[in-house]
């Protein structure tokens, strides 16, 4: 079972008391010391008790992380724009030698982060219309605003900013009071948990800052993951953890019976839709997969080893893997090699989002096909035959002495019964991972994590093999591509599917399996060491091309 967070009723009692036994005399005093009675009497919101206890937690915390896994539409965004209205209106957290509050909210991208500022710009607008009847005009809040002032950018009169920043870099250098990261678990930037550690936990370096994370779940790996720890793994986990999902907002009013009724019309919809794990994730806040995890975790972990990236390396004949990139995904470069009966990755290159391929074919590039020629034993190269690399791969095939193999890895969508595909060659892989035989280097971060989320996705009579939406699986892609010369794609099906055919008896089975160019002509035949070496001695490009 999760463990939800509970609310005290020690602190329910406390909460409905703020709003019925106060002495109005004090409601200044108090509302600079309790953000619930400021978001009640100054900007006209009654926070619900499931968001006054977050932000309570937040003030109390003896920690100066915060993680929030919460459902859907339990009003994490007002809460936060009351918040920090609060926290810049009153300057209670000043930093740095400007000694100021300064507040960055980071969400999805770009276009969310400035949505939820404009959400903070609106709670100020119901803040003036609740001060009017008391200050006499329709501005108590929006005056007392200051240039910077757009869409990016809230400055108040003290000087204290509230800045949204896309996941990016951006933020890199900044020095924050406090950092809020609304779908930390659903971030649209190609590496989140780099995003997160390289630019974010360094702005909190120096002031002792606050980092809020606030999401839904997304899968079950990342730092957001790790910040919940849903599974109590960590003795000292450094943040405060809170974890709600729809059941707590259930104060019996109009809204709360509209919104629970929603959830229940939803569960029913999800859950005739095949979905019911969607909406475990949505409104159950559990960290579940919405598909199948191709790979296991464990296995991994255990294929993680310390093998050191070569810059060059001739000892073993070296195949090389080329994903091409779009827009936003990376062209990937990966050479692998058989070492003493395993197959190891000696280097991989992720390219600039974008970059010209052009790059590929120019001797001036540090790792053009031309110097990785120079610096590993090629005999094979396997490339993406997609539009992107047209004009590549045909300049490879008719200027390198190397045996090029083209495959198209793109395709989203594969028949089971197909021959050499992405899923041919995806199950192959796996299955020499969990063998033991495939290794991943530990240096490889990127690889491991989008090895971790690609998901499985089978149907009748399709397999969907790939990266949930907004992320990206190329340097896992151009690593398949190049071990395959070194896997046994037909004897390595992990997979069952039902034959139209009458079953073959044991001898056959066995005679097909040891001679499976008797399957099919093309289909890869693993060899070992030596016999790699001898057909490169002997010039026997056949052997190698298993043709």
């Amino acid at each position: 079972m999760p463990n939800y967070t509970k609310i005290p009723q020690e602190f329910k009692e406390d909460y409905h008391a703020k709003f019925t036994n106060i002495d109005k005399s004090q409601i200044p005093k108090l509302a600079e010391e309790d953000p619930v009675i400021f978001a009640y009497y100054f900007l006209g919101k009654k926070l619900r008790l499931h968001q006054a206890y977050i932000i309570d937690r937040i003030l109390h915390s003896d920690k100066n992380r915060i993680a929030m896994c919460l459902s859907r539409q339990l009003g994490k965004s007002i809460m936060f724009a009351v918040f920090s209205i609060w926290a810049s209106w009153y300057n209670k957290f000043p930093a740095t030698i400007s000694n100021l509050t300064n507040i960055y909210i980071i969400s999805r991208d770009d276009e969310a982060s400035m949505e939820l500022l404009e959400k903070i710009r609106s709670v100020l607008h119901d803040g003036d219309a609740q001060m009017i009847k008391y200050y006499g005009k329709d501005d108590f809040f929006t005056g007392s605003l200051k240039e910077p002032n757009n869409t990016h950018q809230i400055t108040f009169l003290n000087n204290c900013p509230i800045k949204s920043i896309p996941p990016t870099e951006k933020i890199l250098g900044k020095s924050a009071s406090i950092v809020f990261i609304d779908e930390a678990h659903n971030l649209n930037c190609e590496d989140p948990d780099k995003f997160f550690n390289k630019a974010v936990v360094p702005t909190t370096a120096e002031t002792g800052g606050m980092i809020i994370l606030s999401s839904t779940p997304n899968g079950i790996v990342g730092f957001f993951y790790e910040a919940i720890d849903p599974e109590g793994k960590k003795d000292n986990n450094p943040y405060d953890s809170i974890w709600f999902d729809y059941k707590v907002w259930n104060d019996g009013t109009e809204k709360c019976r509209h919104y629970q009724e929603f959830v229940e019309s939803e569960k029913q919809r999800m859950g005739a839709e095949g979905k019911i794990k969607l909406f475990q994730q949505e409104y159950e806040a559990l960290f579940t997969v919405t598909e199948t995890a191709f790979f296991e975790h464990k296995d991994v972990e255990d294929a993680l080893d310390d093998t050191p990236q070569r810059y060059e390396w001739k000892e073993t004949p070296c195949s090389l893997g080329i994903d091409y990139g779009l827009k936003t995904s990376r062209t990937v470069l990966t050479i692998r090699t058989m070492i003493m009966g395993q197959i190891i990755q000696l280097f991989q290159y992720r390219c600039s989002a974008g970059m010209d391929t052009n790059f590929l074919i120019s001797e001036d590039w540090e790792h053009s096909i031309q110097n990785l020629k120079k610096r590993y034993n090629l005999f094979m190269i396997i490339v993406d035959d997609s539009p992107p690399g047209d004009t590549i791969n045909r300049w490879i095939q008719s200027r390198t002495d190397v045996q090029v193999h083209m495959y198209n890895f793109r395709s989203d969508q594969m028949s089971k019964t197909d021959g050499i595909n992405r899923n041919c060659a995806a199950y192959s892989y796996r299955a020499k991972l969990k063998e033991g035989v495939l290794k991943i280097p530990r240096w490889n971060t990127v690889q491991q994590f989008e090895m971790k989320i690609v998901q499985e996705t089978e149907q009748k009579v399709l397999i969907s093999i790939k990266a949930p939406t907004g992320h990206l699986c190329d340097t896992f892609d151009s690593d398949m591509m190049a071990c395959i010369p070194f896997l046994d794609m037909s004897a390595n099906y992990d997979f069952e599917v039902d034959s139209l055919e009458e079953k073959e008896d044991s001898d056959k089975i066995r005679i097909k399996q040891n001679n499976r160019r008797f399957i099919d002509p093309d289909a890869p035949k693993e060899l070992t060491d030596e016999e790699i070496k001898t057909a490169l001695a002997n010039g026997d490009y056949e052997t190698l091309a298993y043709r």
